[in-house]
């Protein structure tokens, strides 16, 4: 299948609309797909007189559950009545991108027919976004996304911008086969994936100053969903990952995922509220860099960043951890993620109690991704996207965790180090 580079918004993994459409509408949708009914079957998702139970029930609708499946059906004819409808557009070509739970679909629109609906066109097209049920619930945060990006690009950093709809919306809610989902469109931001092209110790280092100056550039930046948003996939979230254990077949990985949990609960999670918070951008991996070609035509400089749909108000040592996990892997060399870290502490420092904790969250995260990409899988096998952690993510867990673990922070901090000293880049 045709790759092209899936943008902003999550790994993401992860109605009918009128141009004169009114939000009480998508109030109602998002009504609909929260419905639950309570102990007296009224159907009403909400327990009065009892806050601590209500904040429970609203993070626990946050998160995904074993037997969701939360992805959009979508066929063909929607995609295209859909940018007609809401942006005027007239199609040329739609190649569908790989995502996780979400639709993500590449946009060229036919230039001799006039769209008078979207001012300042994009000469390289858009991606279209329906965001899975599951996401689509939580409008504040869609905003909170919508305005990063519009932030972001004001602060020279490279990413989509959203493209207002009909009724001068960042995004609708729309019924598709019976569920609410949220639709919008983005710019599509042109160049190279990072997984695409060879990976040197030069683009490790470049990544970690890259990561760094966007955790500076996101610092100061703040929306009011963020302050109580959570998902599957933060870190925070790793002890949930329990629940989907039964996907893992084999039994000493499985045991190994459990030990990784418990570790990363004791260890990391009981000091959270002594870190450091901010809004991060949650995955950082090679599937949201875009790369494109130095002047020199040789090297390969970081362009850009797509996919916000894990932001949230974090530990910026998870966002370190994250992107760590994955440079690590892209490199399939444990000692590289040193290089990584030299490029990131060069622009940000960290503390060395904090360096301290990153062999947890990168097992953390190898275990969040490799659990819940099997789960995933299991619901949609013909998505082989899910897996593409699973071969090299358990040679890495267990080489980290079983192998290396005593000696990884002085194997980084050399590899670092080594790094700075004798490169000339």
């Amino acid at each position: 299948m045709e790759q092209w580079n899936n943008v902003e918004l999550t790994n993401m993994s992860k109605k009918s609309y009128t141009l004169n459409h009114a939000y009480n509408m998508a109030e109602k949708l998002n009504k609909e797909n929260n419905a639950a009914p309570t102990s007296n079957g009224s159907g009403s998702g909400s327990i009065k007189g009892n806050d601590s139970v209500q904040a429970k029930d609203q993070t626990d609708s946050s998160v995904l559950k074993p037997g969701s499946d939360v992805r959009p059906k979508v066929e063909p004819e929607d995609v295209e009545n859909l940018l007609r409808r809401l942006y005027g557009i007239t199609v040329s070509e739609v190649k569908e991108i790989l995502a996780y739970d979400d639709r993500n679909f590449l946009i060229h629109e036919d230039s001799n027919v006039k769209n008078p609906l979207i001012v300042s066109h994009c000469p390289h097209g858009y991606i279209l976004k329906i965001m899975n049920s599951l996401d689509s619930k939580k409008e504040d945060v869609v905003d909170a996304q919508n305005q990063v990006m519009l932030y972001l690009s004001k602060q020279q950093i490279k990413c989509p911008r959203p493209i207002a709809n009909a009724s001068g919306k960042y995004y609708s809610v729309e019924k598709l086969n019976g569920t609410a989902h949220v639709v919008r469109l983005l710019e599509f931001l042109p160049g190279q994936i990072f997984r695409d092209v060879p990976i040197t110790n030069y683009l490790l280092f470049q990544s970690g100053e890259y990561l760094a100056k966007l955790d500076r550039a996101l610092k100061d930046f703040t929306h009011e969903a963020y302050e109580t948003h959570t998902t599957t996939w933060m870190l925070q979230n790793v002890p949930a990952v329990r629940e989907f254990l039964f996907a893992v077949k084999d039994q000493e990985r499985k045991a190994l995922c459990e030990e990784v949990i418990d570790a990363f609960e004791s260890k990391v999670l009981s000091v959270v509220p002594t870190l450091d918070h901010q809004i991060i951008h949650g995955d950082f991996n090679e599937s949201n860099i875009v790369i494109e070609t130095a002047p020199n035509q040789t090297d390969h400089n970081i362009k850009g960043v797509i996919d916000f749909g894990d932001m949230s108000k974090s530990p910026l040592l998870f966002e370190i951890g994250i992107a760590l996990t994955y440079m690590t892997l892209e490199a399939k060399d444990l000692a590289s993620g040193g290089i990584f870290l030299a490029g990131y502490t060069s622009i940000k420092p960290v503390s060395s109690t904090e360096l301290g904790y990153l062999k947890y969250c990168v097992a953390a995260r190898l275990v969040q991704s490799l659990v819940l990409g099997l789960y995933t899988h299991s619901l949609h096998p013909t998505n082989d996207y899910l897996l593409s952690t699973q071969h090299e993510g358990w040679k890495l867990l267990e080489k980290l965790w079983k192998d290396s673990f005593d000696s990884v922070d002085e194997l980084w901090s050399t590899t670092g180090h080594q790094y700075l000293t004798q490169s000339n880049k």
